[in-house]
């Protein structure tokens, strides 16, 4: 049986079998763990801030700790996966009206929707106050009465 087209691709051009390899470097980047600069620079803050709302290094646990990591990478990447979709609706306008566009673009976030909204209930989402020894309050007063007397000056 002899098969009309190209191979390796179906039906006429413009079709949308081939729909999900707008997303498809996203996915590649995801498995092989390379964030952009841009991604890396979010991941970093998320993290700091996760780890801040618990008081701190000096205050969280390892397991804390690990799971502020995969919830700053899941943030991370859905950031890169929602600004890839928004690439793909801009630059194919028949997506937005097809069922199995629409539910192709989904499944790339879902999963990590879910991971995300599990591992922030896993976490909590209430701050806890760090905790200041001694040294750092008598230290923290020093440095104002210092910054006092110099402009004072």
């Amino acid at each position: 049986m002899v098969m009309s087209g190209i191979r390796g691709k179906s039906g006429p051009p413009g079709n949308q079998n081939a729909f999900r390899h707008g997303l498809a470097g996203i996915s590649q980047r995801r498995s092989s763990g390379a964030l952009t600069p841009d991604e890396q620079a979010i991941r970093e803050e998320i993290l700091k801030g996760l780890i801040n709302d618990k008081g701190g290094e000096s205050q969280i646990s390892t397991a804390m700790h690990v799971l502020a990591e995969v919830i700053a990478s899941d943030a991370a990447w859905l950031i890169a996966v929602n600004r890839a979709i928004d690439g793909v609706m801009e630059s194919n306008q028949k997506a937005r009206s097809n069922p199995k566009a629409l539910n192709t673009l989904d499944s790339y976030k879902r999963g990590l929707v879910n991971s995300l909204t599990g591992n922030l209930q896993r976490f909590g989402f209430e701050r806890v106050a760090k905790v200041e020894t001694l040294q750092e309050i008598i230290e923290e007063m020093g440095e104002v009465g210092s910054s006092r007397e110099n402009s004072d000056s």
